[in-house]
């Protein structure tokens, strides 16, 4: 008897905290809803012009470059691209990988120029002589083709933009 009774006690102390959760759940779900749907949506960011480009150094086989590029952000929020990597190329030969060194936060409702440290990592020693020598760092940029990837963020979404090859100085026009 003792038994039965300690067994129908445990079952509806399992039927109470199932039907607690129930409502906790069915609170929640909603709750969250609410909060994040509308936090899905991020206007595009337009790159307006690159304005500038300098030369900040060269290791081994690292050209290391600084862009001046205007951009406009819509959002009311703060965006943060996380990393832009391309492979590049020259007169149709590979010539290496075109990346950002750090992150880059836009400020809400402007459009502002950052400064945007990138570095070509290129395939041989030669190729880094043969670009130094072939004069202004401004003309590389309309030289060479990209290819690769954009990725930013901005609380909860994060995004990743594919780009087709192309030539670097037709990105401002693409995004």
């Amino acid at each position: 008897m003792l038994l039965l009774v300690e067994k129908i006690s445990n079952q509806v102390k399992l039927r109470y905290k199932i039907s607690v959760l129930g409502k906790i759940y069915i609170f929640l779900i909603p709750l969250f809803l609410l909060l994040f749907s509308s936090c899905g949506r991020v206007n595009e960011i337009n790159i307006k012009n690159i304005n500038e480009v300098k030369f900040r150094g060269l290791k081994k086989n690292v050209i290391l470059l600084s862009l001046e590029v205007e951009i406009d952000n819509p959002n009311t929020r703060k965006i943060s691209i996380t990393d832009i990597e391309f492979k590049a190329w020259l007169n149709n030969r590979e010539l290496g990988d075109f990346r950002t060194t750090e992150h880059i936060k836009l400020i809400p409702c402007s459009r502002h120029t950052y400064t945007v440290p990138v570095e070509i990592e290129l395939i041989t020693i030669a190729d880094a002589f043969r670009l130094a020598t072939s004069g202004s760092f401004e003309n590389l940029l309309d030289k060479i083709e990209v290819e690769g990837f954009i990725k930013g963020k901005a609380f909860p979404v994060r995004k990743k933009i594919m780009l087709e090859r192309q030539p670097f100085k037709n990105l401002v026009n693409s995004l």
